[in-house]
C-alpha cells in the first residue's frame, strides 16, 4: 500500500507538470499565442477582454492578472522624533508607501522632511500642508527596469569617493576632502531608491533578493564611514605619513576589485579578495603601532572601512551561487 501511494503521488505530480506546460499556437502570419491554466483564470476571476501584466525578466515572461499596484497611505507623528525624524521618515519610504500624513510640533522637524524630499526621496512631493501637519505623495512611476542601471550608479560614486578621497589624502587637499562628503547625499539617494524598488517587489532575475537589499546596505555604511574620514582628515587638516597614504591607495583598489567581483563573479576572484584582505590588514596593523596619536582614528576608520568591504563577500555568493 505504501509504495502504490508514491507512485499514485508521483503521477498526480506528473500530471500537475504537464498541464502546466503550454504549446505555442500559431495566430495569424506572425503572431504566437499560449493557452492559460484554467484553474488559475478562475482563481484569479479573469475573463475575455480583460488585460495582463506581462513582464520579461532576465529571460522569463511573468504574467501577472494585478492591474495596478495598491496605494498605500500611512500616518505618521515625527513629533518630538528628534534625530529619528529622518531614519523613520526613511523607512517610510523604503518600505514603499506612496502617500505619507506628517505631523510634527516643531519647525525643525517640518525643515528636516523638506530637506528630505528635496535630497533623497525621489518621486516625492508636498501636496498640502498646514500649521501642524504635511502630506506628500509619490508623483512618479516606478520602473523596475531603471533598477540595475540605478544600482550600478550608486556603486560608481561610492567608488568615485574612494577614488577621489585617495588622490586628495595624497595631495593633502582638504578642500577636495570637505566636498567628496556631499557626495554622501547622493549615495543615500541611490541607496534608498533601489531598496524602495526591492520592498516593492523588483525582482532581479539571476540574483536572490534578500542578499542584495543586504548588499545595499552594507554599501551604504562603506560609504558612511569614508564620509566620516573624509570629514575628519579635512577638518583636523592632516598631512597623513607615505604609510598611511599608501594603505589609502589599496583602500581604493580593494574597493573597486570587488566591484569587478560583483560583475564577473568567480571563485579564484573570491579567494584572491581573502589574500589581499589579509595582506592590507597588516599594513593597517603595522600603522597602528606607530602612527602619531591623531593618525590612530584613520587607522580605525580603514580597519572599519576594510572589514566592510570584505564581508560584501557573503551577500554576494548568496546572490551568485
Amino acid at each position: 500500500m505504501y509504495f502504490e501511494y508514491i507512485f499514485r503521488k508521483i503521477y498526480i505530480l506528473g500530471l500537475i507538470s504537464l498541464i502546466m506546460r503550454r504549446k505555442l499556437i500559431q495566430h495569424g502570419l506572425s503572431s504566437l499565442t499560449l493557452s492559460l491554466p484554467r484553474k488559475w483564470v478562475k482563481d484569479k476571476n479573469l475573463k475575455k477582454g480583460d488585460e495582463l501584466n506581462v513582464e520579461e525578466s532576465s529571460g522569463k515572461l511573468v504574467i501577472s492578472s494585478e492591474k495596478s499596484k495598491s496605494h498605500r497611505k500611512i500616518e505618521i507623528d515625527l513629533s518630538g522624533a528628534g534625530v529619528m525624524v529622518k531614519r523613520i521618515l526613511g523607512a517610510v519610504y523604503k518600505t514603499g508607501y506612496d502617500e505619507v500624513k506628517i505631523r510634527f510640533s516643531r519647525p525643525e522637524e517640518l525643515e528636516i522632511v523638506r530637506t528630505l524630499i528635496r535630497e533623497q526621496l525621489i518621486g516625492f512631493e508636498i501636496i498640502s500642508q498646514s500649521k501642524e501637519e504635511i502630506i506628500i505623495k509619490n508623483i512618479s512611476e516606478l520602473n523596475f527596469e531603471d533598477f540595475d542601471e540605478t544600482f550600478k550608479r550608486f556603486f560608481t560614486v561610492i567608488n568615485q569617493v574612494a577614488e577621489e578621497s585617495s588622490n586628495a589624502i595624497e595631495k593633502n587637499d582638504f578642500n577636495w576632502l570637505k566636498n567628496l562628503t556631499f557626495l554622501k547625499k547622493e549615495v543615500d539617494r541611490y541607496a534608498d531608491y533601489c531598496r524602495r524598488v526591492i520592498n516593492l517587489g523588483y525582482s532581479p532575475g539571476d540574483k536572490r533578493v534578500s542578499p542584495l537589499y543586504t548588499l545595499i546596505e552594507q554599501l551604504e555604511k562603506v560609504s558612511d564611514r569614508y564620509k566620516d574620514l573624509c570629514q575628519y582628515i579635512a577638518e583636523e587638516e592632516l598631512i597623513l605619513s607615505s604609510e598611511l597614504k599608501k594603505i589609502s591607495g589599496e583602500m581604493n583598489g580593494f574597493l573597486e576589485d570587488f566591484y569587478f567581483l560583483f560583475y564577473n563573479f568567480s571563485f579564484d576572484k573570491i579567494i584572491g579578495l581573502g589574500k589581499k584582505k589579509e595582506k592590507i590588514k597588516g599594513e593597517i596593523n603595522s600603522a597602528f603601532l606607530k602612527c602619531p596619536k591623531k593618525e590612530i582614528i584613520v587607522v580605525a576608520y580603514y580597519d572599519k572601512i576594510l572589514n566592510l568591504i570584505f564581508d560584501l563577500n557573503g551577500p554576494l555568493m548568496a546572490m551568485r551561487i
